[in-house]
């Protein structure tokens, strides 16, 4: 199927996230439904691309300013391009609590909560996870995070997508803003618990 041709978005009555080259054309809030595993499309079907994974040359650097580690890019990433997925350990809320009282003590915590439609699941990627570990924060991000669902559609549990807000130059550190708040008159919001960041040093 090609983006015309019925693929799961449309079968949902979303609208297709992406252009043909891949970048993210619809606001921050709003779901991205990515074809799966029932799609008779192929591999390269512009519809999947956060489940292609991780496309740039990223590297994590110790910063300079106190901040601990943090990542940049070794490649120009373009606007509303795909960067990375936050991925952790998916535990109840519950837990969340629990171990963020821990984390607390600790001075450093990586618990994001997956509140898109209601708060029963976080995920923790201080055991488990990839680079995005590593992302610091900003309140003038270049990553944007967006709700993204390909083959687990329960809405309690979106997959974590982080895409380029603006063009990145190479050697331009990543961030994203840990509370930020999408679009709250849809009630679809996305927050990073907000002592997210402490590790090595403060927000």
């Amino acid at each position: 199927a090609t983006l015309a041709g019925g693929c799961c978005p449309g079968a949902s009555r979303n609208r297709f996230a992406y252009n043909e080259a891949g970048q993210v054309r619809i606001r921050a809030g709003l779901p991205i439904y990515e074809c799966n595993s029932r799609c008779r499309c192929g591999a390269e079907c512009p519809n999947r691309v956060v489940q292609r994974g991780i496309r740039y040359d990223l590297c994590i650097f110790r910063t300079g300013d106190g901040r601990g580690w943090g990542v940049r890019t070794l490649q120009r990433i373009r606007k509303n391009s795909f960067v990375m997925e936050y991925v952790g350990e998916i535990i109840t809320s519950e837990e969340a609590e629990r171990r963020g009282q821990v984390y607390d003590r600790q001075g450093a915590t990586y618990l994001f909560d997956l509140d898109y439609v209601e708060d029963v699941y976080t995920v923790d990627a201080a055991h488990y996870g990839n680079i995005s570990h590593f992302v610091n924060h900003s309140c003038d991000p270049n990553l944007q995070v967006y709700n993204v669902f390909i083959e687990n559609l329960d809405q309690r549990l979106p997959r974590i997508a982080l895409f380029a807000t603006r063009p990145i130059r190479a050697g331009e550190e990543l961030t994203f803003d840990y509370n930020m708040h999408v679009d709250p008159v849809d009630a679809e919001s996305t927050r990073m618990d907000s002592n997210f960041g402490l590790v090595g040093g403060s927000l």
